[in-house]
């Protein structure tokens, strides 16, 4: 296929905008809010049916007049407990409620974050698996349309789940089938960037300059084009992603509210709004897919093993770097660690809010509001911030971990008072304010920091590591954060490892000198080809 003309790149760029319109309502609709709530409710109702115990009774259920005793109470900063009232004198006291196990053992929301977890890890080996295929034959936009469409019934599945608590099992295993089919429909999504920006009017502009100016300037001039559409694009793109995804969240929310004053089963309704997610993610996408073009690659070469090839290419590519920039080596480790931990915190905070502060599903819906909100603004104020000071992307960047390690450090100082330390409910909006401002950020001066230090012909190998942790994905918080739940019958321990995530990669990344490494990069771009795939070999 041709060059695409000016009218034909503009209705491919809508399709794309639109496609990020449309998928994000997954994430920051039905994963973020309405499908933890779903699964680890079910999972807790199971849970007490195959007890030979029964639950204690809400106390709120038994009238207002009196206190009651030997019922549930949720206490803020406490969460669930079991209200006892003395006979004699009326003396209040609580205990622990022994919440009773998931076949295997595992505890009902230990379950909800183990899920997460795996599901990340199978997107991961997806990412790594497929990141190739895009590029070949004339899979981009078949194999877009097939992940999306697969992860969008997925998500309309959950309707059914409520069925029976016994179907505990189908959320978890519906979360990871989403969950990888959305990373693998990003994959084939990202593979559409790297054609429109060549096909733009300033990178064929630029290219059309060559000849006229010299050979290293004139490569230096397109390199500079082609990296200010790609930021370009891809910024508006993630901009139409958060404005999907928050009008998903709020349509969402208020087909909730009318559902139950309807009096519909708080479980049923849940279903509903999870589902209307995946409606959502399948009825954008169609429009989507109407303005993307095939794109077709070139043929796959006779020796490539197309499902081996993303692999052996992180194999080498990571073997270069461990060679020649044992820096930029270490920050990919310390990326992440520190972006698992800050994706960590929108995946557990809601749980921990329910459980812990007792904070209604509906108000946590506003929390989730709220942080894409404040993330736009926070990402603007902060490069005003970079370009009226001078900050380098890293300065920024470790600034940015140093404030969100704020947020557990707080936390963990409800480990020594019942009185602030998040153990109101009024905190959890600040910090919400907070985690927005800081998190847009952060992801923005990660990415251009990760950009800067992308060897010249290595980029689509480097993102693809870096869209493992895209959306929001984490694998390692989540998984720690079910060990703990499991050991300790509390989340709020796990605030330790995300101040832990937060800290010490940002120390270690202000120690970690990357001039010299960022120079290397840009020497090679310019001379655009001075690193070659051969030199990968091993």
């Amino acid at each position: 296929m041709g060059a695409m003309t000016p009218e034909e790149l503009k209705r491919e760029l809508q399709g794309w905008y639109l496609y990020d319109f449309a998928n994000s309502a997954f994430f920051q609709a039905a994963a973020t809010v309405f499908i933890p709530f779903l699964v680890d409710g079910i999972a807790t109702k199971y849970a007490w049916q195959r007890s030979s115990r029964d639950q204690p009774e809400l106390c709120s259920n038994l009238g207002d007049n009196v206190t009651h005793t030997n019922c549930r109470k949720c206490f803020e900063g406490k969460g669930e407990m079991v209200q006892i009232v003395d006979p004699i004198t009326g003396a209040v006291s609580t205990m622990d409620i022994d919440t009773p196990e998931l076949p295997g053992g595992i505890d009902p929301t230990s379950f909800l974050f183990t899920m997460i977890s795996i599901s990340v890890l199978f997107q991961a080996i997806a990412f790594i698996s497929l990141g190739t295929l895009g590029d070949y034959g004339d899979y981009r936009k078949r194999g877009l349309v097939a992940a999306s469409t697969a992860g969008g019934v997925a998500t309309c599945a959950y309707v059914i789940v409520p069925a029976d608590a016994s179907l505990y099992w189908l959320g978890g295993v519906l979360m990871i089938f989403a969950n990888v089919c959305l990373g693998v429909s990003v994959v084939f999504y990202n593979s559409y960037l790297p054609l429109m920006v060549d096909d733009s009017e300033e990178v064929r502009d630029a290219i059309g300059k060559c000849g006229k100016e010299s050979d290293v300037e004139s490569e230096r001039n397109v390199i500079d084009a082609q990296e200010a559409v790609s930021s370009e694009y891809s910024s508006k793109g993630q901009m139409w992603g958060y404005v999907g995804g928050t009008t998903c969240l709020v349509l969402s929310v208020i087909v909730l509210l009318v559902l139950v004053a309807l009096g519909a089963e708080w479980f049923w309704a849940l279903g509903v709004t999870s589902a209307l997610s995946g409606v959502w993610w399948l009825g954008f996408a169609y429009f989507a897919f109407q303005r993307l073009p095939h794109r077709p690659g070139p043929p796959f070469p006779a020796a490539m093993n197309v499902y081996t090839e993303g692999w052996r290419k992180t194999y080498r590519l990571l073997a270069l770097l461990w060679r020649t920039e044992l820096n930029t080596f270490y920050f990919l480790i310390l990326f992440f660690i520190f972006s698992d931990g800050y994706s960590t915190i929108s995946t557990i905070a809601v749980m921990f809010a329910y459980h812990e502060l007792c904070m209604d599903p509906l108000l946590l819906a506003l929390i989730a509001i709220i942080v894409p909100l404040t993330a736009v603004f926070g990402g603007y104020a902060w490069l005003r911030f970079q370009k009226r000071f001078g900050w380098s992307s890293k300065s920024v960047l470790v600034l940015n971990l140093m404030l969100l390690a704020l947020i557990p450090l707080w936390g963990c100082v409800g480990f020594f008072t019942d009185d602030y330390g998040l153990q109101t409910q009024g905190e959890m909006y600040v910090l919400a304010v907070w985690f927005g401002l800081c998190l847009g950020s952060a992801q923005a001066f990660g990415r251009a920091l990760f950009s800067e230090l992308i060897p010249a012909g290595h980029e689509a190998d480097m993102f693809a590591l870096f869209e493992i942790t895209d959306k929001g994905s984490s694998w390692l918080g989540p998984m720690v954060a079910a060990a703990v739940r499991q050991r300790t019958g509390r989340i709020r321990p796990t605030l330790f490892y995300l101040l832990a995530a937060m800290v010490l990669p940002g120390l270690a990344l202000q120690a970690l000198d990357l001039t010299e490494s960022i120079e290397n990069a840009r020497r090679s771009k310019s001379a655009r080809g001075a690193v070659k795939d051969t030199e990968l070999a091993i």
